[in-house]
């Protein structure tokens, strides 16, 4: 490993350490068969509804995924990225933060992380499952969130 990526690391390391001291309560398990350089899970239990994924991958990105929602913060060693990542986690685990998820039929085909913005919600990131879906479909809508 070279210099940057041994700090990119020790940086995901001390981000998810920050979550399990912000959320002492939740169990968190190290995933160490994922095919990641870092990996955890925390599952569905007391104080949390949906199980959440995060994990380090590709030498510099922090991911966090939450039923259909996946995203990514990169390069990790930019602290504001840092900085995000930690609040949108924070916030999902909190029920501060919520995931619309959009469907055709039994499909998502795309997932909304939003965020309290006064009485309404603020989408602050999407991300587009890849799912072939059919106009004539019915559209719904599903909520996750941990309240």
């Amino acid at each position: 490993m070279t210099d940057k990526e041994d700090k990119a690391l020790e940086i995901a390391i001390q981000t998810f350490a920050e979550i399990k001291t912000r959320f002492p309560h939740l169990q968190i398990i190290d995933n160490r068969d994922a095919p990641v350089e870092l990996s955890v899970i925390i599952p569905v239990q007391q104080g949390l509804k949906h199980e959440v994924n995060l994990n380090f991958q590709n030498r510099d990105e922090l991911h966090f995924s939450v039923s259909h929602l996946w995203l990514r913060w990169f390069p990790c060693t930019n602290p504001t990225y840092v900085n995000e990542y930690l609040d949108a986690v924070s916030g999902f685990l909190s029920g501060k933060y919520q995931i619309i998820e959009h469907y055709r039929g039994s499909k998502c085909f795309k997932a909304e992380f939003q965020s309290p913005c006064g009485k309404d919600w603020k989408t602050i990131a999407t991300s587009n499952p890849f799912q072939l879906t059919f106009p004539w479909e019915k559209r719904r809508l599903e909520k996750v969130s941990n309240t």
